[in-house]
C-alpha cells in the first residue's frame, strides 16, 4: 500500500496523471511489429522500459520543456516506441525545389541541423514524407538529404521527416505539386495534325457565321434575275436537307461510330451554313468573297480541308472556282498543295483551270501552277496528272481562241487502251498509262510550241509589210516563210558545223592564239576608225562652222544650228518596252510548258507515282461521271 500510495503521489506531482501512463503502455505496444509480439516480454525486461529508469527519466523530465525533451534511445526503442514522443529533432533550413511537376520524377534536396543531443538519429533510416507517398532518404553528407518520388496528386501537401512514416520528426513544410502544362505534354504527329486541321475548321466556321448579310437581304430589293438565281441554286441543293435524316437513320442503325458521328455534324452543320452563305451571296450578286487574316477565302479553307460537298455547292451557285486568295492561289492551288487527290478530281471536274499561275514572289518571280506546287511537297503522281490536264486545257483554249487548229486525239487512244486492259497485271496498266499520259502531254507541247512560233511569224511579217516598201516586204517575206519552213533543218546543220568548229579550235593554244590576233585586229581597226572618224570629224565641225557662221548669221541673219531643237518620238521606247515585256512573257510561259512535260516524265521514274496517277485518274472519272 505504501508503495503505490507513494507512485500517486509521484504521478500527481508530475501532472501526467494515471491516463497519461496508460495511455503511454498502450502506445508501447501498439508499436510493436506484428512480427516481434511474442517478445513483449523480453522488451519489458529492458533496462530502458524498467519502472526505475522510467521514473528517473519523469524526474529529470520535470525540469525540462516539452518541445526540449531528449531521451537517450537506440535502435530498438525507435522501432518499439512512439516516433511522436522525440518531438521536433531536424530543424529543416532549405528544401529545393520548392514544387514539383506530377507527371515527372522529382528529385528533392532537403537541408537541416539535428538539435543538440540528437546527433545519434543520423545512424537511423529516414523517410520523407510527401502527402500520401513516403520515400527514403539519402544522407549525402551531415545535414543534407536527398530523395527521389513521384508524385501523383497535385494541389498543396505537407511535407516532413520521418523515423516510421508516419510521425513527422521535423517541421511540416507546405509543398505544391502542379498539374502538366499544355505545351509541355509531348504532342505526336497525329495528334499536330489533328490540332492544325481543327484551327482551319475554326477559321471557316468563324469566316461563314461572321459575314451573315441577312440583314441586307431583307432590307434591299431583290431583283427578279437575282431571285430567279435564287431558286434554281435552292432547286439544285435541296438535297442537302435530307442529309440530316440519313445520318440519323446511319446512327439509329449504328453504322458510324462517335468520333465519326461528331466529324459528321460539323460538316453538316458547315454545309448548311455554306448553302446559306452561298444564298446570300447568289441574292446581292456579290462575286467577292470575305477574306479570313491570313488572306484566304472560304473556298480555299474547303479545298485544304478536303471538304468535296463545297465544290457542287460553289459550281450551282454560279461563282467561280478559280477565285484567288491575297496570294494569288486558287483553290486547285491549295488542294494540289496539301495533296487532296479528291478534291484536285472534284475541281478539274467542275470547271476548275489547272494551267492558272500564283503571283510573282521574290523566289519565284514566274508564278507557279498546281502542278509545281504539288511537286514541290512530293506528291509526283498528282503533278503528273496536273501537268497533263494543264497542257491539254491549254490546247484546248488556244483552239477556241483560233490560234492553233486539230484535236490530241486522247479518246481515240483511251479506247484502244480498253480493249487490252483484261490481261494487263497492275504494274503494266501503270506503265500503260503512264506512256499514253506523256504521248498526250508531249502533242500538247509540241503543237502549243507550233502555235507560237506561226503566231511569231506573223507578227514579225506584219512589222515588216508595215515598215518597208511593197517589192522588199515581199521579198524579207518571202524568206522569212523560207526560214520558218527549213527553221530545224537549218538549226541542226548549224549545230553540227558548230560542234565541229569547237572541237577544232578547243586546243589552249590554238585558242589563246585566235583571241591574241583577234584582239591585235580589234585593236588596230579600233585605232584607225578613230583616225578616219577624227580627221573626217575636224573637217566636218570646220565646214559646219563656216556654215553657221558665214552664211546663216552674218549673211542671212538667221539663227544657227543652235537654235534647232530636235523632236525626241518616245513612241519606239514605249514599243521597246512593250515588246520586252510581251518577250519575257512568252519566255516564261514555254519554260511553263516545258516543266510541265518533265513532270509527265517524271512517271517513268517512280512506281508510287504512276499509282497516284492511275489513282488519280480513277477520282476524276469518277467525279465527271457525277457532275455530267
Amino acid at each position: 500500500h505504501v508503495v503505490f500510495i507513494f507512485l500517486f503521489i509521484i504521478l500527481l506531482y508530475t501532472g501526467q496523471g494515471v491516463g497519461g501512463l496508460l495511455l503511454n503502455s498502450l502506445s508501447i505496444t501498439t508499436e510493436l511489429m506484428p512480427g516481434e509480439a511474442t517478445n513483449v516480454s523480453k522488451v519489458s525486461l529492458t533496462p530502458q522500459g524498467s519502472f526505475g529508469s522510467w521514473m528517473s527519466n519523469l524526474i529529470d523530465d520535470v525540469q525540462r520543456e516539452p518541445s526540449t525533451l531528449s531521451v537517450p534511445f537506440n535502435d530498438s526503442m525507435v522501432k518499439n516506441q512512439d516516433a511522436s514522443m522525440f518531438g521536433q529533432i531536424i530543424k529543416i533550413t532549405d528544401i529545393s525545389p520548392g514544387w514539383a511537376f506530377s507527371f515527372e520524377e522529382t528529385k528533392i534536396l532537403v537541408v537541416g541541423t539535428v538539435e543538440e543531443g540528437r546527433e545519434s538519429i543520423t545512424g537511423l533510416e529516414l523517410y520523407l514524407v510527401c502527402g500520401n507517398y513516403i520515400a527514403p532518404v539519402e544522407v549525402l553528407q551531415a545535414g543534407v538529404y536527398r530523395c527521389r518520388f513521384f508524385p501523383q496528386t497535385t494541389g498543396l501537401v505537407n511535407l516532413f521527416l520521418s523515423i516510421d512514416g508516419n510521425h513527422p520528426i521535423s517541421q511540416i513544410w507546405t509543398f505544391e505539386i502542379r498539374a502538366p502544362l499544355l505545351s509541355n505534354t509531348p504532342t505526336s504527329p497525329e495528334n499536330k495534325a489533328d490540332w492544325v486541321e481543327f484551327q482551319l475548321q475554326m477559321r471557316l466556321a468563324r469566316l461563314l457565321f461572321s459575314s451573315s448579310k441577312s440583314m441586307s437581304v431583307y432590307s434591299s430589293g431583290i431583283s427578279q434575275s437575282a431571285l430567279k438565281e435564287a431558286k434554281a441554286f435552292l432547286k439544285k441543293t435541296s438535297d442537302i436537307p435530307e442529309s440530316w435524316m440519313s445520318m440519323e437513320k446511319m446512327i439509329e442503325d449504328a453504322q458510324l461510330s462517335f468520333p465519326h458521328a461528331k466529324n459528321r455534324l460539323f460538316e453538316l452543320i458547315l454545309q448548311n451554313r455554306l448553302r446559306e452563305f452561298l444564298l446570300e451571296k447568289v441574292v446581292l450578286g456579290y462575286k467577292v468573297f470575305e477574306h479570313a487574316e491570313c488572306g484566304l477565302s472560304v473556298i480555299h479553307f474547303c479545298a485544304i480541308l478536303g471538304y468535296i460537298w463545297s465544290v457542287h455547292l460553289f459550281s450551282c451557285s454560279g461563282l467561280s472556282l478559280d477565285y484567288r486568295d491575297k496570294f494569288g492561289w486558287t483553290a486547285l492551288h491549295w488542294a494540289a498543295y496539301h495533296g487532296k487527290e479528291k478534291m484536285a478530281a472534284a475541281l478539274l471536274s467542275a470547271g476548275a483551270k489547272p494551267n492558272l499561275v500564283t503571283h510573282p514572289t521574290s523566289k519565284n518571280r514566274a508564278g507557279s501552277n498546281a502542278a509545281d506546287l504539288a511537286s514541290e511537297n512530293g506528291y509526283d503522281g498528282l503533278a503528273a496528272y496536273l501537268s497533263e490536264q494543264a497542257l491539254v486545257t491549254q490546247f484546248n483554249d488556244m483552239t477556241i481562241a483560233g490560234n492553233m487548229s486539230g484535236s490530241l486525239e486522247v479518246e481515240a487512244r483511251v479506247d484502244d487502251t480498253l480493249g487490252n486492259l483484261v490481261n494487263l497485271t497492275e504494274e503494266q496498266l501503270n506503265l500503260k498509262e503512264s506512256v499514253s499520259a506523256y504521248r498526250t502531254a508531249a502533242d500538247a507541247a509540241s503543237r502549243i510550241h507550233v502555235a507560237w512560233m506561226e503566231r511569231s511569224l506573223r507578227l514579225r511579217t506584219k512589222a515588216v509589210e508595215s515598215s518597208s516598201p511593197d517589192m522588199e516586204a515581199r521579198n524579207i517575206v518571202a524568206a522569212m516563210k523560207i526560214q520558218h519552213a527549213y527553221r530545224s533543218y537549218e538549226t541542226r546543220k548549224k549545230m553540227v558545223a558548230a560542234a565541229r568548229i569547237q572541237y577544232r579550235f578547243r586546243t589552249w593554244k590554238m585558242r589563246k592564239q585566235f583571241l591574241s590576233m583577234r584582239c591585235k585586229a580589234i585593236k588596230i581597226q579600233a585605232m584607225f576608225r578613230g583616225y578616219q572618224a577624227r580627221k573626217k570629224y575636224c573637217k566636218f565641225i570646220w565646214s559646219v562652222g563656216v556654215i553657221e557662221k558665214a552664211i546663216l548669221r552674218w549673211r542671212m541673219r538667221r539663227r544657227g544650228f543652235r537654235g534647232l531643237q530636235l523632236k525626241v518620238d518616245n513612241g519606239e521606247t514605249a514599243g521597246d518596252l512593250e515588246e520586252e515585256f510581251f518577250k519575257d512573257s512568252r519566255r516564261q510561259a514555254e519554260e511553263r510548258v516545258e516543266r510541265l512535260v518533265v513532270r509527265v516524265q517524271a512517271l517513268f521514274r517512280s512506281k508510287r507515282a504512276q499509282e497516284e496517277y492511275r489513282r488519280m485518274k480513277v477520282e476524276h472519272s469518277k467525279a465527271a461521271m457525277e457532275y455530267e
